[in-house]
């Protein structure tokens, strides 16, 4: 390997793309004028409609959002994530009318905002309602533990008289007509009662081996929530954690299965992998997470699973809201999460092949709604330029039809006609496609947004004359400051200045060392004295 090669490896991954994009082409002596840098607007987001909300979670959640003056997206997607945590692994939906591709509506979601926003209380008030059916299990948990008891206890009595009578048949002492065989027979034939399970419905910070021990006990599956996403998402980044990541992209299929292995602790084997995720997340603390998803050797379509994730707008007319929560709404809404807990998937029209699990289909009606809009999504991939959007898009695949039977199963819980998942539920669905596309715009365009920052604030650190002309990469991002304090950011910041003309770019490769990369600075900057 040569020496430039070889140097080219301990590089960074920003770094390494400056180089190999090979020196800058050699412009004229004169400089041109430095254009303005801007820091970048967000970009709009659509308006959650709340005809798009099923139904029954109406009242309740348009009562939260009223009291506590937040937006009706954060507690829409927390419902609607919570409820596909409930739903989980229990069923399936199959898009097509003859294909098996089957999806199960497990989701992830999120709230991006800025502190203050009401975020986490308003999550907080949408999931009281699985930690008060958590609340009920643990009631019938304690009364079947009981009766389990008293079952081991009667299962441990005739076990030992049988085996008394086994004893003493073996010795010639047994009662008259009672051979071995036949209490040997008995004995084979005693099963021990089961010992009862205890669901559980949401987890907070449990390690993958408690999760898997979790699953096993709860194969629907579980809703993981975090008030900050930010401690879940840099816990898979740590060293002793690697396992951790995959374990957590098998959970969003909701159809694998996965195996721990620990020395000290054995194997730990999961039939059924299947999470939900919801948090919040602010926005200074997402773009660490935006620039490793732009990076296409560490980008592996994490943060594309978080299909409900939304930035909706600041609420500009905020007023004090002292009133009593709509105790009808909120209980309305607990019985269909309890519905949704205990329901007979194939009671209510689901069909089940073999051991599979039950699955849905959409109506005649609701058929062509989805295959009209899979034909629409498909073109948009092929026509989107940007890679990030695309593969976040692609994932819509999975989320449109998930929606629907999420949507149509809420119905279900609330009273509705039982069959196949009708056309208005598959309506809504795209409704709320095609608005959190929207959120995924603006969240991406976050990514454009934190460089023209970090440009911004490198044009400030240079007018200030804080670095000297042909200062490298490194001069940069070693001082640590804001936006600037990583070699990704430091790089993207001189990109954006090479094209504005602030900055230019020169490698040299013929001091017979490791090539270098400096910047050499416009002085028409600076304004003549």
């Amino acid at each position: 390997m040569s020496a430039v090669r070889e140097f080219l490896q301990e590089l960074p991954a920003e770094e390494r793309k400056q180089f190999e994009a090979g020196p800058a082409a050699p412009g004229k002596d004169e400089w041109p004028e430095p254009g303005e840098i801007s820091t970048g607007q967000l970009l709009p987001v659509a308006i959650l409609p709340p005809a798009a909300i099923p139904a029954p979670f109406r009242p309740w959640l348009t009562d939260i959002a009223h009291r506590m003056q937040c937006p009706l997206d954060f507690v829409a997607v927390g419902a609607m994530v919570a409820a596909s945590s409930i739903i989980g692994a229990g069923c399936a939906i199959r898009p097509k009318k003859k294909d098996d591709w089957e999806v199960v509506p497990n989701l992830w979601g999120g709230i991006i905002a800025r502190p203050s926003m009401m975020k986490t209380p308003a999550l907080a008030e949408v999931i009281k309602s699985l930690a008060r059916l958590e609340e009920e299990a643990g009631s019938n948990f304690d009364e079947e533990t009981r009766f389990y008891e008293a079952a081991l206890m009667r299962h441990k009595a005739v076990k030992d008289v049988l085996q008394d009578e086994f004893k003493a048949t073996a010795k010639g002492k047994g009662k008259p007509g009672r051979k071995m065989d036949e209490i040997e027979m008995e004995l084979a034939a005693l099963e021990e009662p089961a010992a009862p399970v205890r669901r559980r419905f949401k987890a907070n910070d449990a390690t993958i081996e408690k999760l898997a021990v979790l699953l096993n006990e709860n194969p629907r599956g579980l809703l993981v929530f975090r008030d900050e996403l930010t401690g879940l998402l840099t816990s898979w980044e740590r060293e002793d954690r690697q396992q951790d990541r995959a374990f957590y992209l098998e959970a969003w299929n909701g159809q694998g299965a996965f195996t721990v292995d620990r020395i000290g602790r054995g194997t730990l084997q999961t039939k059924n992998v299947c999470l939900s995720i919801l948090g919040g997340i602010q926005p200074s603390k997402l773009t660490a997470y935006l620039l490793q998803a732009a990076d296409s050797l560490q980008n592996d379509g994490m943060l594309q699973r978080f299909q409900l994730l939304v930035f909706p707008d600041e609420p500009r007319n905020w007023k004090l809201v002292d009133e009593r929560p709509d105790a009808a709404a909120k209980n309305a809404a607990y019985e269909i999460f309890k519905a949704l807990a205990g329901m007979d998937f194939i009671a209510v029209g689901a069909t089940q092949e073999g051991e599979d699990r039950p699955f849905f289909r959409f109506d005649e009606d609701g058929q062509e709604v989805f295959y009209e809009w899979l034909v629409a999504l498909q073109a948009k991939l092929q026509a989107e330029e940007r890679p990030l959007i695309c593969e976040h898009l692609a994932k819509y695949r999975k989320l449109m039809p998930a929606l629907a039977l999420i949507i149509h199963l809420i119905d279900l819980a609330a009273g509705g006609p039982h069959g196949p998942v009708t056309a208005d539920a598959a309506y809504k669905a795209v409704a709320w496609a095609e608005y959190l596309e929207s959120h995924a715009r603006r969240i991406y365009g976050l990514l454009g947004d934190v460089r023209m920052k970090a440009a911004a604030a490198l044009a400030g650190k240079i007018k200030e004359k804080r670095l000297k002309d042909g200062f490298a990469l490194r001069d940069i991002y070693r001082l640590g400051w804001q936006y600037l304090d990583g070699p990704e950011l430091a790089a993207g910041a001189c990109r954006e200045l090479e094209e504005a003309g602030w900055i230019r770019r020169e490698v040299d490769t013929e001091t017979g060392g490791r090539p270098r990369a400096t910047y050499r600075i416009n002085p028409k900057i600076f304004p003549e004295k």
